[in-house]
């Protein structure tokens, strides 16, 4: 098989597993005249029989074009141009088929724009891995790779489309995407893609804060946060991805632990089915770092403000990322509260507050959260969380 020739064969997987409403989007785009397709990780997460939490849809029309056509839309991006399509309470995200720009191809550089739009095989070409570069039409029922992807697939292959140390010079984020795809789906990378990762982590210097940090969310919520810091570390990418945290972690050598112990924490939480707020997901990357601080720490003196103390660490990544404030100051009062939950409601009482205050906090049952895995990491018992979770369902009733 050469990439000018693509195989298309009847989709081996549930249909069950389809949004109907997304198929309705991708029939009344091809209605109109324009090639329309599922792309990318649906596709890839439907062949392994996995329900997708996003339906991303490809198609020939421009824009402009898909806005015409769905009342209910709007075009969102600049980096990179696209459409929501709003259905019932669903929003679907319409891409027109890419090529690489000419500059990309002739040159070196980190590609900051992607507006230059291409075929369907164009398309699948410049995208990162052969399992990502499947596209799927749902209503001829066919699937068309043109690169190998369906193989790679079946064989747990984590292959790059074209050389890898130019994809990832290209673009350092892959990398990221690379040990995404190794924690969370158990795909093993290729040789040349282990030894183009190592070589170009460096350059995620290069590469747009906002990016990094929706990857490093990203990289949190695979159910391997463990995985992922091991890989980091190894990649000597910590510092670049949490440029504050990755100098902090490798200062002292109990400290990894430590910070794997907290993310052992936040995957269990995912491999039970949760989805952690991103709120949630800083909580437990910070939270080692805080309790640090507060016990014997440099900002020690903040131990009666944890509120306070936990902001000033989170501010480095906030500034740098450009996250929303209100993610950043949930995470600040997770850390808070949890802290404020030692002991257990009586400690609170005898220093002369009232917990149900603190239970009343929209933040609570994120923190309780982390309070248990924070337990469980230590080793120490759960009647402090036991406390205050029958605390908490006694008061149900008055808070309702």
């Amino acid at each position: 098989m050469t990439a000018m020739e693509p195989v298309r064969r009847e989709p081996p997987f549930s249909r069950r597993l389809l949004d109907p409403r997304a198929v309705d989007v991708i029939s009344r785009l091809q209605q109109a005249g324009f090639e329309t397709y599922f792309v990318g990780g649906c596709v890839r997460d439907l062949l392994l029989e996995q329900r997708p939490k996003d339906f991303d849809i490809a198609t020939s029309a421009h824009p402009e074009q898909v806005r015409d056509l769905f009342r209910r839309s709007r075009v969102i991006g600049r980096r990179f141009q696209l459409v929501h399509v709003y259905s019932g309470r669903g929003v679907y995200e319409v891409s027109t088929f890419r090529r690489d720009p000419e500059e990309a191809q002739d040159t070196v550089q980190i590609i900051r724009r992607d507006n230059t739009f291409g075929s369907a095989r164009e398309d699948a070409l410049r995208r990162d891995f052969t399992v990502n570069a499947l596209f799927l039409d749902p209503v001829a029922g066919a699937l068309v790779d043109w690169v190998g992807g369906l193989e790679d697939l079946g064989q747990r292959r984590l292959r790059s489309i074209g050389d890898p140390e130019r994809r990832f010079r290209e673009d350092p984020v892959r990398i990221l995407r690379l040990v995404k795809f190794l924690r969370r789906l158990r795909l093993e990378p290729g040789p040349a893609e282990v030894a183009a990762a190592y070589r170009y982590a460096p350059h995620l210097v290069h590469a747009a804060p906002p990016r990094v940090a929706e990857e490093l969310f990203r990289l949190l919520a695979t159910g391997d946060a463990e995985g992922v810091l091991e890989d980091l570390l190894a990649l000597r990418a910590l510092s670049l991805v949490v440029p504050d945290l990755g100098p902090w972690l490798t200062a002292r050598a109990e400290r990894v632990p430590r910070l794997r112990a907290r993310l052992a924490g936040l995957d269990n939480l995912f491999r039970d089915g949760s989805e952690p707020s991103y709120a949630l997901r800083l909580a437990f990357l910070y939270g080692a770092r805080l309790e640090e601080e507060l016990g014997q720490g440099p900002r020690a003196r903040y131990s009666s403000d944890p509120l306070h103390l936990a902001s000033l660490l989170l501010r480095p990544l906030q500034q740098r990322a450009r996250l929303p404030r209100l993610v950043v100051l949930r995470a600040a009062e997770i850390l808070a509260i949890q802290q404020r939950l030692n002991g257990g409601p009586e400690a609170r009482r005898r220093q002369g507050f009232d917990p149900a205050a603190l239970i009343e906090r929209e933040s609570f049952p994120e923190a309780l959260e982390y309070l248990r895995c924070r337990l469980e990491a230590t080793g120490d018992e759960l009647s402090t969380y036991d406390q205050w979770h029958e605390l908490a369902l006694s008061l149900e009733p008055r808070r309702r």
